[in-house]
Formats: C-alpha cells, structure tokens, sequence
C-alpha cells in the first residue's frame, strides 16, 4: 500500500477511493484525502531539498566563481544577480526535469492520457515520480525566493519595483501545484508550467551578464536566444493550452469535481496571462537592445 501511495499509479484492487466526487473513474484510482496527504511527502522532502540548494548557491556561488564582478557591484545589484544566479540553478534543474515529465504523459507509448472522457485524462492523470520531486524542488525555490524577498525589501524594490505580482505568482503556485500533483488532478498542466521554467535559464544569464557587467560581447546574442526561447515555450504554445484548458476544465466530460473545476478555471489562465504580459516586456527590452537604447529603471522578472 506504501508503494502504491508513492508510486501514483495504484491498481484497481489496491482498494483506494476511484472517485472524482461522486463520479467513478475506471482504470485509474484518484487518490483520497488521506493519499493526497501521504503523497505530499516526497513533494514536502523535495522542497527542502529546493531551499538548500538555493542557499547554497546564493552564499557560495556567485561570490566565489566571479568574485571580482561580485565585489565591484553595489549592494542592491549583488544582491540581485545572486538571485538570479539561483533561479537559473533552479531552472536547469526543473526545466528539463518538467520536459521530461510532459514528455512521458503526452508522447508515451501508449501516452498516460487518453481524450476525455476515457481515463484517465488531462484532467485526470497520475503523477509520475519525476513530477512529484520537480514539483516539490520548484515550490522549494518558490518559498526561498519570498523569503528572500521578505527579508530585504529595500533591495528587493530596487531592483524589481512592487515585488507583489512576484508574490501572488509564488503563492498561488505554492498552494495550487503540490495539490494537484499529489491528487492526480491537472498533472499535465502542473507538468507544463514546469516545463516552461527552460526560460529561466536563458533570462538568468542573461540578467546575470547584463546586472553583472559581465561578458558584454555576449549580453545581446543570449538575450536574443532567451527571448526566442520564450516565444516557443511559452507564447507559441498558448493555443495547445487553451484547447486543453477547455476539454479538461471549461466542459464537463473529464471526471473533475467541481471544486477541481473551479480551481483550474481560476488557475490555469493566470500564468497565460502573466506570460503574454511579460513577453511583451522581454520584446520591447529586445527592441532596445537592437536600438541601443537604455532601459528605464525596475523592471519586473519573468518567471
């Protein structure tokens, strides 16, 4: 039953619940609340793992590979290119984890979801362990980043302006991602959100080339890749999501319970909308970087 719980598959014998609400699901056992609780574990162990990695990275690593550049930054700016040498450290390890994850559940043979309403579904599929410990180790980051945050506001708004949109994009991950992975629900687009984080490698170093005056011959080339990297990954991609979005969320055939309805109708569109808003900071930053104009002051990341 231990495994059965870890693993996220569960036979149809293993006699745990098979319900969305009231609906039977064949197939494929939905986990419970007690389940749901259990397989929070590893994504609570995940997490940890996330934050101390973190911390070491901002305590060892930018102050030691680069410590000259480090050393002739102001406080606030070293502060922030230590950040972002963290989230690109976050984001090689989660962006091609969530790659592999989505991956597995839409290119498998056979794929781990089948249209709805067989199951299971978009909308109803189990977490492969990959996703469990990416999910945990991203949420990780999440929770060091508004700490972090928390603890130097003065630096936090001189560098990045209201830090609010950052809060309400850590937080509702926080409380919405380690839900749906430990519970089978929206696992594909928890998986695709992760996979998105493949952007944050290219923004990181570029932030960290730009912020840190360092490598200027590379700043323009990196920026330009990271700016196309989001197009393909976040914005080209919109249409495929929209049209998940409605067969697993919007209509009424995928086995979801209302209360998983209506978190993904709130849900779901949110990072949409926060990725066509920042992609159009990243274009216009790339338009005046081909001008070779400068920038004006405190501009938000994208994450």
């Amino acid at each position: 039953r231990l495994s059965c719980s870890f693993g996220f598959r569960c036979p149809a014998s293993s006699g745990l619940s098979a319900r969305h609400g009231s609906m039977a699901v064949p197939g494929y056992e939905v986990a419970g609340f007690v389940e749901t609780i259990m397989q929070m574990v590893p994504v609570a162990v995940a997490s940890a793992i996330g934050m101390g990695a973190c911390l070491v990275a901002t305590r060892a690593l930018f102050p030691t590979v680069a410590k000259e550049s480090h050393d002739a930054l102001a406080p606030s700016r070293r502060f922030f290119v230590s950040q972002c040498v963290v989230s690109g450290l976050h984001a090689l390890v989660s962006g091609p984890a969530g790659t592999a994850v989505l991956q597995q559940l839409l290119f498998s043979d056979p794929p781990a979801y089948a249209a709805c309403p067989a199951q299971p579904n978009l909308a109803t599929v189990a977490a492969p362990p990959l996703a469990v410990w990416t999910c945990g180790f991203t949420c990780g980051y999440f929770v060091y980043d508004s700490i972090v945050m928390l603890v130097y506001p003065e630096f936090t708004r001189a560098e990045l302006g209201n830090p609010a949109l950052m809060y309400g994009h850590h937080l509702i991950s926080l409380l919405v991602w380690p839900y749906c992975i430990a519970s089978g629900r929206a696992v594909v687009f928890v998986s695709f959100f992760l996979f998105t984080e493949l952007t944050n490698i290219g923004q990181a170093l570029f932030l960290v080339l730009n912020k840190g005056k360092m490598l200027p011959s590379l700043e323009t080339p990196v920026g330009l890749v990271w700016a196309l990297s989001f197009l393909g990954c976040r914005i080209v991609t919109i249409p495929w999501l929209l049209k998940a979005f409605a067969e697993a969320v919007v209509t009424s055939d995928c086995g979801m319970a209302p209360f998983d309805r209506a978190l993904g109708a709130l849900t779901v569109p949110l990072p949409i909308l926060l990725n066509v808003y920042w992609f159009a900071l990243i274009a216009r930053k790339a338009m005046r970087i081909v001008a070779g104009s400068k920038p004006p002051p405190k501009e938000a990341k994208a994450e």
